[in-house]
């Protein structure tokens, strides 16, 4: 995903207008009002920020609960969608910390997490890993002071190259959604979905064999690294594959296999060639799905000031059996 951002390069393609959702001035103010109210009684009674969430899904436009369960049953042409206007920009807003594990937030703060919790939960169960983020069920994006250069949310001057999230584990979420609080002019998140790739059949069928090693990023501390097993890049149908993908965390199961490496190559030119951008603005929510596509950042200069990018993240697991079979666990591992 490095080419995307060179200057010299084509602007990636948008989002399909059915994608992009809005809402009203009217909705918004509903919305974050229950929203508001909703972190007041969590900072009282230390509620489960799930069960304060659900609470708020009759508080979401009704458009946007729709627009998510039809999503999640049958998809969108690019596998994700964009809600404009479901979050306010807070005029409170505090500095964006200069760690991912701040140790409290504010109200406003508390309160765009828990909205963000109530959007993911007509996907399925919100939940984490235990060596990601401390455990945090909705985590802070944002760069950091010596993190510049990483392969993870905390960068910034270099670019984040194409994954999904957590590729190491079939645990993995099914989706996931950012919530800017704060963005970067020029810094877009990108999207390549699987079910565009231009590839010749023959890197298909090579990219359909297990002859891929993936491990956890650099984000993960204290992950399982024991030898993985050899999986697929791509799976399902033809017509609306998955991808299980990352630049910086895929090996060949052989290093000697010539053809497999041929074939990833192939792959991220493709998904480039693909590449959808946005360049998320103080109350954007972008919803992805992480079985259908990949995605990245291009790169930005922090400025350490108080005024930098900050995004929250969650993680979706859409099915209701895999989410009892694990214990019904928010943090996993």
């Amino acid at each position: 995903m490095k080419s995307l951002a060179g200057p010299t390069t084509r602007p990636p393609a948008q989002l399909a207008r059915s994608e992009v959702l809005n809402s009203t001035w009217a909705q918004t103010a509903h919305t974050w009002s229950a929203a508001l109210h909703a972190a007041s009684a969590r900072h009282r009674r230390r509620s489960d920020p799930v069960a304060l969430a659900a609470g708020l899904l009759t508080s979401l436009p009704p458009h946007v609960v729709i627009a998510l369960h039809r999503f999640r049953a049958d998809g969108s042409p690019n596998n994700a969608l964009l809600l404009r206007g479901i979050c306010p920009v807070p005029l409170d807003l505090p500095a964006t910390p200069a760690t991912v594990t701040p140790r409290s937030t504010a109200r406003v703060v508390d309160a765009a997490a828990l909205l963000l919790l109530a959007l993911s939960l007509p996907l399925g169960e919100p939940f984490t890993f235990r060596s990601l983020h401390e455990g945090r069920l909705v985590q802070h994006v944002l760069p950091v002071p010596g993190r510049e250069d990483t392969q993870t949310g905390a960068s910034s001057t270099a670019a984040l190259d194409w994954h999904v999230e957590d590729g190491f584990t079939d645990d993995r979420c099914d989706y996931f959604a950012l919530l800017c609080l704060r963005g970067h002019p020029g810094a877009l998140t990108v999207l390549s979905p699987a079910r565009h790739l231009d590839l010749d059949p023959a890197d298909i069928a090579v990219l359909r064999a297990p002859r891929y090693l993936l491990v956890p990023d650099d984000a993960h501390d204290g992950a399982d690294t024991s030898a993985p097993t050899p999986v697929p890049i791509l799976t399902g149908p033809a017509a609306d594959p998955e991808i299980c993908f990352g630049e910086g965390d895929v090996h060949l199961a052989d290093p000697a296999d010539n053809r497999g490496a041929a074939a990833l190559r192939a792959l991220s030119a493709a998904l480039d060639r693909g590449a959808i951008g946005h360049e998320l603005r103080p109350g954007d929510v972008l919803v992805a799905d992480n079985r259908r596509t990949v995605h990245g950042r291009t790169t930005f200069a922090p400025r350490y000031d108080g005024t930098d990018r900050w995004l929250l993240r969650t993680m979706t697991c859409a099915s209701l059996r895999a989410h009892r079979r694990r214990g019904a666990l928010r943090a996993l591992g």
